[in-house]
């Protein structure tokens, strides 16, 4: 009877949770290597279908000069019928034209129509750059046809200094969409200073406005933010910093302005924060690297690595002890997107490659990876009861 028992538990995460026992380690898949004269795949981001299916868009670069940032590069997409552990369909969705250095952070949300919405920026060339980074456009497309087909809906802008993260698109209670932004003021022969703020629409995505505060942070700025609602409906974002922890900012008036930023009381290196809500809980997640912030350290004030998950159920006041989805120390694991499906179950996609000897992260190649893991992994004693 005890064998049996023990077989069942291993086979179902419903049985798992009442039984109160830890969760497995997320299932580790890699979901598009980087290979031939594709040589990094990142940044993507993952939404349901309403056949159960998972549709991905993301980053595809071939080899190109300096930072792999600005390699020539376009959009892609895939999807899973098993809920990510496999990927088939490999389609080209947004390429470059002749003005652009390649096209940028992928973000998808369903509308209350049904359809679906997809943002995403293009990186034009250095010409009309006022600072060291070209300036960008940022427009928005509709699919009414469960992602097979997309058609141009808006513009949010024209070549500024101002760009976008990857999977960072919300839906408020109210149903105003917003999108966090960054955008760099500084000058040629200046450091980058980033500024964290949104973009906001009111109409399902045909027209879109900035909102009217940039929140700042000392030496190289508030960068990479994403958004998520409180409970008191009043706005949290987090954001990547220098200064040796996750920051954060408050909005108490849909995302139009901001308070000033301070520290989450997370500690992290400069690296990407991915911040949801936990649909069955409404617990908060965040998903960062739990490491130590090291200014000694070659790049980014810190190793990348372990990528790691907590849960807060005090609307980011207080987190619980980080888990670890993956934690080699010769990788780096970066700009995670986490997506919920109807199963129960959550995806993170995040970039993964790996660390040199003089401590920098290797420019290429750079893989798409994904972790999925049942829900109540993230409490780690089976229990997804919110208090």
């Amino acid at each position: 009877m005890v064998r049996i028992l023990a077989i069942a538990l291993f086979l179902s995460p419903v049985l798992l949770a009442r039984a109160n026992v830890v969760p497995a380690k997320p299932e580790i898949v890699m979901l598009a290597e980087a290979k031939g004269k594709v040589v990094r795949n990142s940044e993507g981001s993952i939404i349901e279908l309403k056949d159960g299916k998972l549709l991905i868009i993301y980053q595809e670069f071939t080899l190109g000069k300096g930072d792999s940032d600005f390699f020539p590069g376009r959009l892609v997409s895939m999807t899973s019928r098993d809920g990510g552990r496999t990927w088939g369909g490999h389609r080209v969705l947004v390429t470059p034209t002749k003005e652009d250095i390649n096209v940028f952070s992928p973000s998808l949300i369903r509308l209350p129509s049904g359809d679906i919405l997809f943002c995403f920026m293009r990186y034009h060339t250095f010409d009309k750059a006022i600072n060291r980074y070209p300036p960008a456009s940022a427009y928005a497309w509709i699919s009414k046809d469960e992602g097979k087909s997309f058609q141009p809906l808006a513009t949010l802008w024209k070549e500024k200094p101002i760009t976008l993260t990857s999977h960072t698109l919300k839906r408020l209670s109210t149903g105003r969409l917003l999108i966090p932004v960054n955008r760099d003021p500084s000058k040629k022969g200046e450091p980058d200073r980033w500024e964290a703020g949104i973009y906001y629409s009111d109409d399902h995505g045909k027209t879109w406005k900035e909102g009217e505060t940039w929140v700042t942070a000392a030496k190289r700025g508030a960068m990479e933010p994403h958004v998520e609602e409180l409970r008191d409906k009043k706005l949290l974002m987090v954001m990547r910093t220098q200064l040796g922890s996750v920051y954060k900012s408050i909005s108490a008036d849909g995302g139009v302005t901001w308070s000033k930023s301070e520290s989450l009381g997370v500690e992290a290196p400069e690296s990407c924060p991915e911040l949801a809500r936990i649909p069955k809980t409404g617990d908060l997640v965040l998903i960062w690297n739990a490491a130590r912030y090291d200014p000694k350290w070659r790049s980014h004030f810190g190793k990348r690595t372990p990528l790691s998950a907590a849960i807060s159920k005090d609307d980011g006041r207080t987190w619980s002890k980080p888990r670890h989805i993956e934690d080699d120390p010769g990788w780096a694991y970066s700009n995670p997107g986490l997506t919920f499906t109807s199963k129960g179950t959550a995806i993170v996609n995040y970039w993964a490659c790996l660390y040199q000897k003089n401590g920098f992260m290797s420019n290429y190649p750079i893989h798409l990876k994904a972790a999925i893991f049942e829900v109540h992994w993230l409490y780690g004693d089976g229990n997804s009861s919110s208090k």
